[in-house]
């Protein structure tokens, strides 16, 4: 049974999907299954994977496989592409990556290996990431690019591999979470919380890392930089995030929040997603009054003072009602 599965979702992206699988490849550790879903890419861009393919087949031989989806408009989504690879993965643990990103570290599994090695049974081990786009990095901290220093600030000091044991206090203490690019999870640990929610289109790593994170035992971070990701082209519709517009984003933000708000079981949890709720309502309700949409918008910000009431924000919610008021009609 290898150590690791890795599970690669792909559709209709063959340059960018190479530079990925070959990232894996590239991995000091060779006790790994590399698992790619196609999510019903065209007869064209299947044929454009296959040299990367048999590339990493002679690497893997029989440690490599293609699951391939039938064609939908929209895919099945990420969640779905990422729960048929873990449903048929043989790994202890699994690790993901988007077909438009790339891992940096090649030692990114081995320092994971190490660690869990010496940890038995840590359900999530979490390293960082860092956005670009195009060829410029994005500044500061994402993600979870601040843990590090928060848990040597709690008197949490690194182990011997350079990781910290981490627990919720210090995750719901951070604004981000963490990305699926760098999140290695245990397979039973993941089956027995459900996998992926195949009903949220974004957001649904967020999702998935409130729910393990709510029912994880031994949680690793490790603050190296092991994934670069490239931030999707808004002009272009060819990612999760560009085919939606921005009410469906922050929607599918919204049932993420209200979701861990209702079901967490940890206290802190529970807040953390009430916080967002109160940024994301604030969002929604912007957007609505861009589009002149007076009475949604008011609608939208009343919840959202209610979240997070500041004396701002009553100001803005009795503006968007005073617009709804004197008939601002909705634009078509």
């Amino acid at each position: 049974m290898p150590v690791f599965s890795v599970i690669l979702a792909t559709r209709d992206r063959p340059g960018l999907f190479a530079e990925a699988l070959r990232s894996v490849l590239a991995q000091g550790v060779r006790d790994l299954e590399i698992l790619v879903v196609d999510d019903g890419s065209t007869e064209e861009n299947r044929r454009a994977c296959e040299p990367v393919l048999e590339e990493a087949g002679a690497a893997l031989g029989d440690r490599l496989r293609v699951l391939r989806l039938p064609r939908r408009p929209r895919g099945h989504g990420q969640a779905y592409a990422l729960n048929t690879g873990a449903a048929a993965a043989a790994g202890t643990y699994l690790c993901f990556l988007d077909d438009d990103d790339a891992w940096t570290d090649p030692g990114h599994l081995a320092r994971a290996a190490a660690a869990l090695g010496a940890e038995p049974g840590t359900d999530l081990y979490m390293a960082n990431q860092v956005a670009y786009r195009g060829e410029v990095a994005e500044p500061g901290p994402a993600w979870i690019g601040g843990l590090a220093d928060l848990a040597r600030s709690r008197g949490i000091a690194p182990r011997a591999d350079g990781s910290f044991r981490v627990g919720v206090a210090e995750l719901m203490a951070l604004t981000g979470f963490c990305h699926v690019n760098a999140l290695i999870v245990r397979r039973a640990f993941y089956e027995d919380a459900g996998g992926m929610d195949e009903g949220i289109r974004w957001e649904c790593d967020r999702d998935l890392f409130l729910r393990l994170v709510d029912r994880a035992g031994t949680i690793l971070h490790h603050p190296a930089v092991v994934a670069r990701h490239n931030i999707p082209d808004p002009a272009k519709a060819a990612s999760m995030t560009t085919s939606l517009g921005m009410l469906d984003r922050w929607l599918y933000q919204l049932r993420v929040l209200d979701k861990a708000s209702l079901l967490a079981g940890h206290p802190a949890i529970r807040a953390h997603a009430r916080l967002h709720k109160g940024w994301t309502l604030k969002r929604i309700a912007e957007t609505l009054a861009a589009e002149g949409r007076w009475d949604a918008a008011a609608a939208y910000a009343r919840q959202a003072l209610g979240a997070a009431p500041t004396l701002k924000w009553l100001g803005y919610a009795l503006y968007c009602q005073a617009r709804a008021a004197a008939g601002g009609a909705p634009r078509r």
